[in-house]
């Protein structure tokens, strides 16, 4: 049905028109070729944008991970400390 809809809609679409940008002029395309273009350029961007959140969740995670890791050797630091200090003033 996409595949359809698709040609249906290049079909309708086709009068061809030239896109400026500043004074960068691109060809003229028909206009479902702009249409299209703009729906595969969003979803590349949404694509590298969306893979960025999915590291910066690893991150966090590893983040987490080492704070845990890192209170426990604290802990642990301090217990050996306690000890030793008991251990010397027997």
């Amino acid at each position: 049905m996409v595949f359809a809809a698709s040609i249906t809609f290049s079909y309708f679409n086709s009068t061809p028109i030239a896109i400026g940008i500043g004074s960068w002029q691109l060809a003229p395309q028909p206009v479902s070729v702009w249409i299209i273009a703009a729906f595969v350029a969003g979803g590349l961007l949404g694509l590298m944008l969306g893979l960025r959140i999915f590291q910066n969740l690893k991150s966090r995670v590893e983040i987490r991970r080492l704070t845990k890791a890192l209170k426990e050797a604290e802990l642990e630091i301090s217990r050996l400390r306690v000890s030793s200090l008991k251990n010397i003033k027997e």
